[in-house]
């Protein structure tokens, strides 16, 4: 299905590669090919975390606005279900300033959705007062996803009572007619549903769509009274709907807590627990879904906009009120709602298509995981087993990246006619090719024979430029090359050495001046001249060697194949 219909998605075109989405997804449902960055939506929570990490604004949420307009030019009565978070979202702001700007928007009539809650209230009650146990809440949309998808094996631990929202839904079309429409105005993006899901909410927008729709439109709270005729249809909601009695809460917000939390109920035996009723009150962003506002929120939002601060205002709201016209008998609708186990692919991949995966990239020891968390997943495992399942690529592991461009580079600097070397600060040489000691004499030959590359000899013993060294690391890339010429042994060197990266590596290319015992102007031209050539080349690959980047290998490869292409020319 096309991924601009999804509710978030990125545009594959525009993606950097940079992979902060992976790094940020705390599932695992970022598929990367090609670098580029999609989300696998059969298994995604809606969490919202990669839309706060993309730097590059890459990763939208559908606008559902447009998708509101049509209903209302359709025919039949659209209601809206609006959560209570609105208090925090728009506080200072009377409900009746906000019940009549959704009015002019074309709405036949606002509800509040905590009438749903209420509904939910008693069901949870019913739930655990039937058979005490440890049930996990329905609430949170993501924290569902989560349980169904990678945790499977804990779904029946969820209360099969449907969300607040879709329980108001139901109210409403009691009330009015089966056929009514119910929009739902809520905090989080994670309530929309995508294509390929039911849902009995017939669209969701959230606080910040709803805010640009009203600039679009030119309703501004400055110039709505706030009649009192504007009221919560078909009455406001009691403030207490807390119906579990004594039945403990446990409440825990943010991904990573949560994920925490269900891995510790993973490993408990259910059937050794005790029969008492716990309820398990989980929610996908830190704060709850006060927490969810600013997550999602791009838009300037009124006074402040911090997780306290909206939620002091909501609780403020609904601790003050005083219910005028409330709702005192609910209409009886059905409660119930199926959260089937839906596993995720990777829990289908077998231990020896891991093991392959990971010999795939060089990792056949436990010494080899370094779980450095570079690829964006927890551990060389979960890593190889995006791998197996095509959501990964080999070379978004660094340490894998690493020693194929380390390889390539050495192989490419064997193949050059010149002497090169790499120098670190410490006037250390960090490698060599064997061009390089040849041409600075026997004792170089010797040490590159015991120590390959001559790696960490210290360039005075081997060499007389030092000197020239020590300027090119001060002045970096910005220092240009200094070529010299220099006597060793009776041979005749001229040496060009340039910065690459400013106090940290310089390099060092090195060619030979004397032909068969004598001096040639002409020879000694033409050498400089090659020598002039390849320095781009030598100094292009040698700033590979301090890059992070995850395309070292394909600009490696490039440069090989230039460098053939230039060969067969000659």
């Amino acid at each position: 299905m096309e991924q601009s219909r999804y509710s978030i998605r990125i545009a594959p075109h525009l993606c950097a590669g940079c992979y902060r989405c992976v790094r940020a997804c705390p599932t695992g449902a970022i598929t990367i090919r090609e670098h580029r960055a999609s989300i696998a939506q059969e298994e995604c929570t809606r969490c919202g975390s990669c839309l706060k990490a993309c730097p590059h604004g890459m990763i939208s949420v559908r606008d559902d606005v447009e998708a509101v307009r049509n209903l209302l030019k359709g025919e039949g009565e659209v209601f809206v279900s609006l959560d209570p978070m609105w208090a925090g979202e728009f506080a200072g702001i009377a409900p009746q300033r906000l019940i009549e700007a959704l009015t002019l928007l074309g709405f036949c009539g606002v509800g509040e959705t905590l009438l749903g809650r209420t509904a939910y209230e008693a069901a949870t009650a019913e739930q655990l007062q039937r058979r005490p146990r440890l049930a996990i809440s329905t609430e949170c949309p993501v924290v569902v996803r989560l349980i169904r998808h990678h945790y499977p094996e804990l779904t029946e631990r969820l209360l099969p009572v449907a969300h607040p929202a879709v329980l108001h839904a139901r109210m409403i079309r009691r009330w009015r007619r089966q056929g009514a429409k119910v929009v739902y105005i809520a905090p989080c993006v994670a309530a929309k549903s995508n294509p390929d899901e039911i849902s009995e909410l017939d669209v969701v927008i959230t606080f910040d769509e709803l805010r640009r729709w009203m600039r679009e439109e030119g309703i501004e709270f400055d110039l709505i009274p706030g009649n009192a005729g504007y009221r919560f249809k078909p009455g406001e909601a009691k403030n207490d709907t807390r119906q579990t009695g004594d039945v403990p809460r446990i409440v825990c917000s943010g991904m990573a807590a949560v994920r925490e939390l269900l891995e510790q109920q993973r490993e408990t035996d259910p059937r050794k627990e005790e029969r008492e009723a716990v309820l398990l009150e989980l929610f996908g962003c830190t704060g709850g879904c006060a927490g969810a506002q600013v997550q999602h929120n791009t838009a300037g939002a009124a006074d402040g906009g911090s997780t306290i601060v909206r939620r002091l205002a909501f609780e403020r709201f609904y601790r003050e009120r005083r219910v005028e016209n409330p709702v005192f008998k609910l209409p009886f609708i059905a409660t119930v709602a199926a959260y089937p186990a839906e596993p995720a692919e990777r829990f289908q991949v077998a231990a020896s298509e891991i093991e392959a995966a990971l010999a795939s990239i060089g990792k056949f020891t436990e010494r080899d995981m370094h779980n450095c968390n570079g690829c964006g997943y927890e551990t060389c495992r979960e890593f190889a087993r995006a791998l197996c399942i095509g959501r990964a690529e080999p070379d978004m592991c660094l340490s894998y990246t690493r020693t194929v461009a380390q390889k390539k580079f050495s192989a490419l600097l064997e193949r050059i006619a010149a002497g090169v070397l790499l120098v670190d600060a410490e006037l250390k040489i960090v490698e060599a090719n064997r061009n390089a000691a040849q041409l600075l004499g026997a004792q170089a030959e010797q040490l590159f024979d015991t120590r390959r590359g001559l790696g960490g000899v210290e360039l005075e013993r081997v060499a007389p430029f030092g000197e020239s060294v020590r300027q090119a690391l001060e002045a970096g890339e910005a220092g240009g090359t200094v070529e010299q010429e220099v006597r060793m042994k009776g041979r005749l060197l001229q040496v060009s050495v340039f910065g690459i990266e400013a106090h940290r590596l310089a390099g060092v290319m090195i060619g030979s001046l004397q032909l068969s015992g004598g001096l040639s102007d002409e020879m000694i031209r033409r050498t400089r001249q090659a020598m002039r050539e390849n320095l781009a080349t030598v100094q292009q690959i040698a700033c590979l060697l301090g890059e992070n980047a995850s395309r070292t290998e394909a600009v490696l490869n490039a440069i090989v194949t230039a460098a053939e292409d230039d060969a067969r020319e000659g």
